[in-house]
């Protein structure tokens, strides 16, 4: 700080210095608040395979997912968990919902698309939509 001849510091040094102060306190306290809200959810886990036995047969979704959703929900301690497919394709106009254990108050969701092979040996893409319950 640059000193006049009375022995104070200038304004121009002494609002640089308040300035620096603010600025650090802000993002003091902006780091904290997020890493408080973000630590709070639950991390939801779901398999990657869960998706893997999925065909279209005949023109239909053929999902025999359900013991492995049960598989999940029982590992991840989860009170539910619903999938529903669609197909993205209008040769393949189909949709299913499966559906193991019950709903709560708490829901993780998740979307996506994934690729399925057809007995006729083409891949379709399938829409997906997960809810967990937990």
């Amino acid at each position: 700080m640059k000193l006049n001849n009375r022995g104070e510091g200038g304004f121009i040094e002494s609002m640089m210095a308040v300035m620096i102060v603010i600025i650090t306190l802000t993002a003091f306290i902006s780091l904290l608040a997020f890493s408080t809200s973000y630590h709070n959810e639950k991390e939801v886990g779901v398999p990657s395979d869960m998706f893997d036995d999925v065909r279209i047969v005949n023109g239909e979704i053929d999902a025999p997912i359900e013991e492995r959703m049960r598989d999940a929900a029982e590992r991840y301690g989860y009170s539910g968990i619903t999938v529903i497919l669609r197909t993205a394709d209008p040769l393949h106009d189909s949709a299913v919902t499966i559906s193991v254990g019950s709903d709560t108050d708490r829901i993780w969701s998740k979307s996506g698309t994934i690729i399925v092979a057809t007995d006729e040996g083409r891949s379709v893409p399938v829409n997906y939509s997960m809810a967990v319950w937990y």
